[in-house]
């Protein structure tokens, strides 16, 4: 772990992050379990993005409909019997020592307005430092970019909501003309509409620290998935058509 500020983490608590950010504590599930909300709930709901990315798999190769439903039911079987199982005593210990010592590390960050994150160099190492300053250095990489055009401010009145209702409507009424003019058909109009999504999100910029030969703190910015992103199936298919030409036109 990099530290570049005084703090008040005591030594068990630093000897637990400098597992770094890729250890995850196991069997936390379990231990979640123990408050208001069900094993059996919070299992369901981890079983949902893992269902999602089957269909998916399912629609791409063709998968026949009763070997899907089996394949299903075997998946929900093994993911049940993974979870739902009584914990060995010494690892119930384990992951309830674990827990309490992550909750005291977050009320010392809170508290002193200290920031762990991990490093921009991806090496499993976390950075422990003032939050204040680094915000401050994100702050200057946006001013100081021309990577990047300022649009306004998420507050009360103008909500990430209704940025984001803004850009689909701009998408949509840009297919639309497009389709009026007949420069796209109507099953490419219907293919990047995104007004019947339900799954659209903003994707979000933040950013990652390094120190650089002489010990200062730069930071290096990093994006959210584009998955959920209004513009993803549009950018999808356009990186498909652009790369082989940018490629081919970089090497000659």
């Amino acid at each position: 772990m990099i530290q570049h500020v005084v703090h008040n983490l005591t030594l068990e608590q630093i000897k637990f992050l400098n597992r770094g950010p890729t250890y995850v504590p196991p069997c936390q599930l379990h231990i979640l379990s123990k408050s208001s909300v069900t094993l059996a709930e919070l299992v369901t709901k981890e079983m949902v993005p893992l269902r999602r990315h089957l269909n998916k798999l399912f629609a791409k190769y063709l998968v026949d409909l009763s070997r899907k439903m089996n394949f299903e039911e075997e998946i929900q079987v093994a993911f049940n019997e993974s979870f739902l199982g009584p914990l060995p005593t010494m690892l119930e210990h384990r992951a309830l020592y674990e827990k309490q010592i992550i909750q005291s590390i977050r009320y010392h960050l809170n508290k002193d307005r200290l920031i762990l994150r991990r490093t921009a160099d991806d090496k499993n190492t976390y950075y422990l430092g003032r939050l204040d300053e680094l915000q401050q250095k994100s702050n200057e990489y946006i001013e100081n970019s021309n990577s990047y055009e300022f649009i306004g401010i998420i507050n009360e009145n103008n909500t990430e909501e209704k940025y984001l209702k803004e850009v689909i409507q701009s998408i949509d009424t840009g297919l639309e003309k497009l389709y009026q003019r007949k420069l796209i058909n109507k099953d490419y109009q219907m293919k990047f509409s995104i007004s019947k999504k339900t799954n659209v999100k903003l994707p979000y910029v933040y950013f990652l620290p390094r120190k650089d030969q002489e010990d200062n703190l730069l930071v290096e910015p990093r994006f959210s998935s584009y998955r959920r992103s209004p513009i993803f199936a549009l950018a999808s298919y356009l990186e498909e058509i652009l790369r082989p030409l940018y490629e081919n036109h970089s090497q000659s």
